[in-house]
């Protein structure tokens, strides 16, 4: 298990983009979060939403083996 971002803010109604580096998809992550978030995929990106309605969220996002 990788970690590929440990414990990073994402502010209010903001985005974080993970590079799809070597067939990297969304099934393949773990994500921890104290608040609501979305979970969706672009082109060369995937894309973790802070959907919480008042608050920035901190999040660590991990690689299934």
């Amino acid at each position: 298990m990788a970690i590929l971002k440990d414990s990073v803010i994402i502010p209010l109604n903001r985005q974080l983009f993970i590079p799809k580096e070597g067939n990297l998809k969304m099934d393949d992550l773990i994500i921890e979060t104290d608040g609501d978030y979305r979970l969706f995929e672009k082109d060369d990106n995937i894309i973790v939403k802070n959907n919480d309605c008042c608050r920035g969220i901190k999040v660590t996002i991990k690689t299934k083996e």
